[in-house]
């Protein structure tokens, strides 16, 4: 039965105890990403091209170990062509060449968001498009055996993506956590 504290009557009081600080906990953690948002998505962005970057001076180094660790979890993110890709001390990036583009364009654009995020508002889907629409037709055109693309467009293409994609997605998410952060 409950009783006017609202607490269940048959839940040990070590539960209850334990309860109440899982919910608190689970409340500071939701509050730290409200706050803290940006952050935190510029630090995983800083890691995961970080990451890319290290596998090849890893191997390198002559650790191949945690470098192939480093392959295999990106050959999720990315083909890894050898050659669509740039290489670092005679050794592949984790990424392709786009990918390289697309990522370092969000982190680089994530970063340049922080000094401009109250000001600056959501880009219109349709100029979004535009951004994009070059990274649809080199991808598309190489993928059907049309032609093949370069080391330059695939650059050009990616940043124009990566940084069309923050520009779209970080004002409005900076709008929903300050409303949710004055809630």
């Amino acid at each position: 039965m409950d009783n006017p504290s609202g607490m269940i009557e048959d839940i040990a009081p070590w539960r209850q105890t334990l309860n109440r600080s899982a919910i608190g906990g689970a409340n500071r953690l939701a509050r730290l990403v409200v706050h803290h948002w940006l952050a935190l998505a510029n630090l995983a962005s800083f890691v995961f091209v970080f990451l890319a970057v290290l596998a090849p001076v890893l191997m390198a180094s002559g650790l191949a170990l945690p470098a192939r660790a480093v392959y295999l979890v990106y050959k999720a993110f990315c083909h890894q062509l050898p050659y669509r890709s740039y290489f670092i001390a005679g050794y592949q990036m984790a990424f392709c060449q786009r990918n390289t583009a697309i990522y370092a364009s969000m982190l680089v654009a994530g970063l340049g968001f922080a000094l401009v995020r109250s000001r600056l508002k959501p880009l219109d889907w349709r100029l979004y498009l535009v951004m994009i629409a070059p990274m649809a037709v080199d991808g598309f055109t190489q993928l059907f055996g049309l032609r093949e693309s370069n080391w330059e467009l695939r650059t050009i293409t990616g940043a124009l993506f990566g940084i069309g994609t923050i520009w779209l997605v970080y004002p409005s998410v900076e709008m929903g956590m300050r409303a949710e952060g004055k809630g």
